[in-house]
């Protein structure tokens, strides 16, 4: 008996160790990057007729910006008014699943109600499946083949992401920017 328990522990070890040798190490590729600006301005000039504002940064520096046709609550915007803007953007990169293929983009608008203060939210979403088609560690850059044939090489931020992925992987990246105006009374 006591030899039948020692083979059978061999047998056990020896499974146990080839299940380890034939996995591949784990590459754990979770990216996640976020930047955010907030500024705000005051309204000096408006003309209805050409759409150009200008405005005056935190900076006491004027400058001028045109507004489309689509801000319909234009006219209601004053001099002395205080425009606020928040832009946020944010990257998000993971292994895809096998078989997976992404390219699709998402369009969010939300805006008041007509005669109110101009105030609106836009955010656009982007997310993608890229082949890694090649590593440059020297320059820390990677060729990207992307779903509709383009090849790109970028720059990668942080180069311990490269020991993370091999050509022939798939990633999938999502690309979001929200941009955030109001306009209040002072």
């Amino acid at each position: 008996m006591n030899k039948n328990f020692r083979s059978l522990m061999i047998a056990l070890v020896v499974v146990s160790l080839w299940g380890c040798a034939s996995n591949e190490p784990k590459r754990d590729l979770n990216i996640d990057r976020t930047n955010y600006i907030s500024a705000k301005a005051t309204v000096e000039a408006v003309n209805m007729k050409t759409r150009l504002v200008t405005l005056r940064n935190a900076d006491n520096k004027l400058f001028t910006v045109y507004v489309g046709k689509e801000a319909i609550n234009l006219p209601q915007v004053r001099v002395g008014d205080t425009l606020s803007v928040e832009y946020e953007e944010a990257l998000a990169i993971r292994m895809a699943e096998p078989g997976e293929v992404r390219d699709e983009t998402s369009l969010e608008v939300g805006r008041v109600a007509p005669g109110s203060k101009p105030e609106g939210v836009e955010i656009i979403e982007t997310t993608v499946t890229a082949k890694i088609e090649g590593i440059d560690k020297i320059n820390e850059a990677v060729t990207l083949r992307l779903p509709d044939g383009d090849v790109r090489i970028v720059k990668v931020q942080d180069p311990a992401n490269l020991q993370k992925v091999k050509v022939g992987d798939t990633i999938v990246i999502t690309y979001t920017e929200a941009l955030a105006i109001s306009v209040k009374k002072i």
